[in-house]
């Protein structure tokens, strides 16, 4: 292997790990236990949110946390909920960027020193900010500053503004800072704006937000079968429907085995037209170029890399065979049909 194609191969490696959120040794993650927690109360820096899809947004709350914590010489500590609050409250949540547990790990691995996970009730959500500082962080955190972005709402109905939060810090010496949210092009960085360059097919615009790909986990079952049989069995990936999912269509993109091999693949999104009717079709199915073995019951994260074309209908079972070799073929041709190890 020559200098220049192990160069590429190692550059394609770790763009991979950096959009499959793969790191080295993530900070720990605690989750607040009902009623007294008797560990010990952590002083602490935190930063609090959400964080669906961890953007770039997040990422400079998180490192103005850090900052702040490495100055004072204690702990940063990013505070999140389980489940996320729109889920709870939100009469219509939001699909989301990132399943739980992968949202959690991202977190671990954004440069802090320890994860807090505070259970999202409704009970919880009724909370004014005091209480929820004062009863429950305090379980675990000995807050002494606060990072929020400057739109940040807790309590019933967000009446608990930055400001408000502030007036209380003030009197019990946390500092709380109530920073603007970051900018790209001709607005703020949001998971909201994200979600709407996914659904649009704005692959390239959301990986800038993002700072990385954007990819659907889920776990293989078996579907209709009708690949196989012409020749590019595919994996049909269960997915959860509160995924923020890009449009219809067939897509290039890599595929994440439970190996830790990225292969590359070619994904259909969308019921196939000729079997939608089928109750066993699938919404994500993904053809793994190059591989060989049974995928049934483990997970596979598909990372979508570029729309290839829309779902069409097809006159002819033949005219699906061709139209897919061909989507096959050009995935080949751009990213070979050989697993990149992560």
């Amino acid at each position: 292997m020559s200098a220049s194609h192990s160069g590429r191969a190692s550059d394609l490696a770790e763009r991979l790990r950096r959009d499959f959120i793969i790191g080295g040794a993530p900070a720990p993650i605690r989750t607040l236990a009902r009623g007294s927690d008797a560990r010990a109360v952590l002083p602490a820096v935190i930063a609090i949110g959400a964080f669906d899809g961890l953007h770039r947004g997040h990422g400079f709350l998180i490192d103005r946390a850090v900052a702040d914590a490495r100055a004072r010489g204690i702990a940063a500590v990013a505070v999140t909920f389980d489940p996320d609050p729109d889920a709870v409250v939100a009469p219509r949540p939001a699909p989301k960027l990132l399943t739980t547990t992968d949202r959690l790990r991202a977190l671990a691995l954004s440069g802090v020193d320890a994860v807090v996970v505070v259970p999202f009730t409704r009970e919880l959500a009724s909370l004014g900010h005091a209480e929820f500082f004062d009863d429950v962080l305090a379980r675990a955190l000995d807050v002494r500053s606060i990072h929020v972005g400057a739109d940040f709402r807790l309590g019933s109905s967000g009446a608990s503004t930055v400001d408000v939060i502030r007036s209380w810090g003030a009197a019990r010496g946390v500092d709380v800072f109530g920073h603007d949210l970051v900018r790209e092009g001709a607005g703020a960085i949001t998971a909201t704006r994200i979600r709407g360059l996914i659904g649009a097919g704005e692959l390239e615009a959301a990986r800038e937000l993002l700072g990385r790909g954007y990819y659907v986990r889920g776990c293989v079952v078996r579907g209709r079968g009708e690949g196989t049989g012409m020749g590019f069995p595919t994996a049909n990936v269960a997915r959860s429907r509160m995924m923020q999912m890009p449009p219809d269509g067939v897509y290039e993109a890599w595929a994440l085995t439970d190996a830790g091999e990225a292969w590359p693949a070619a994904v259909n999104v969308g019921l196939p037209p000729m079997f939608s009717d089928d109750p066993s079709s699938s919404s994500l199915e993904a053809t793994l170029l190059g591989f060989a073995g049974n995928l049934y019951g483990q997970g596979l994260a598909v990372l979508f890399e570029r729309r290839l074309r829309p779902s069409v209908g097809f006159g002819s079972r033949d005219e699906l065979i061709a139209a897919v070799t061909a989507d096959i073929e050009g995935v080949r041709e751009r990213f070979g049909d050989r697993p990149v190890a992560l």
